[in-house]
């Protein structure tokens, strides 16, 4: 569930461009207002994680009208994909990209990050990229936090399954990892359904809602 945030469109564009979407009347009942299934590979090699990649797939409304006035020919769509991966995550930088990552109890910085693509998935938008570490971790002996999510909680971001999360061999022989799902009281349910669509942004539902991966290591 999420809460609609009204907001000029000039901000939710720089906030990223499928937000933009749900400044329709027509989203003001709906929770969540957006949809986001999640895939991350954690990439090493023998002692350090060094990046992450994100296969991020959008709600087929959102995708929809990410797409709306755009050139979507055949011989122009591969073009316009391009354009469109590069706009969302140039937009992301200001966002952490959605994610946070934690080397026990410290945050771990990226570098911004690179290769973002684009595709279309029957009716759905993929957007794919890489997220460099700013510095590689060592991982052995690490207790690792990884979350996905919108700080406002406007947008749901979720990994729909166990195997969503996928490690490099080398954390394969070294470590365990398991998804944990949000323990959300029925107050913080109530609260986020009662806040009004005019209300300024609450930064602190999205972690509420958030799952987390942890990566524990020898």
């Amino acid at each position: 569930m999420s809460i609609f945030y009204t907001r000029n469109k000039t901000y939710w564009r720089d906030k990223i461009l499928f937000i933009v979407a749900l400044l329709s009347p027509s989203y003001l009942l709906a929770h969540p207002h957006a949809w986001v299934d999640t895939n991350t590979y954690i990439e090493s090699d023998e002692t350090h994680i060094k990046s992450l990649h994100m296969t991020w797939s959008f709600d087929a409304d959102t995708s929809a009208y990410m797409l709306q006035g755009e050139d979507i020919s055949p011989e122009h769509l591969q073009a316009t994909l391009q354009k469109l991966a590069g706009g969302v995550i140039g937009n992301l930088y200001n966002e952490h990209y959605f994610t946070y990552l934690y080397d026990g109890n410290t945050p771990v910085k990226y570098k911004s990050a690179i290769y973002p693509q684009m595709l279309i998935d029957k009716d759905k938008i993929v957007l794919s990229f890489e997220l460099p570490l700013s510095s590689p971790i060592a991982f052995a002996g690490k207790n690792l936090r990884l979350y996905i999510y919108d700080q406002t909680y406007f947008v749901d971001m979720s990994w729909l399954n166990k195997g969503d999360v996928q490690i490099s061999e080398q954390l394969m022989s070294s470590c365990k990892g398991e998804i944990i799902e949000p323990k959300v009281s029925d107050a913080q349910r109530a609260y986020t359904l009662a806040l009004a669509a005019d209300v300024t942004p609450d930064n602190t539902l999205g972690r509420y809602f958030s799952q987390q991966y942890k990566l524990n290591c020898q």
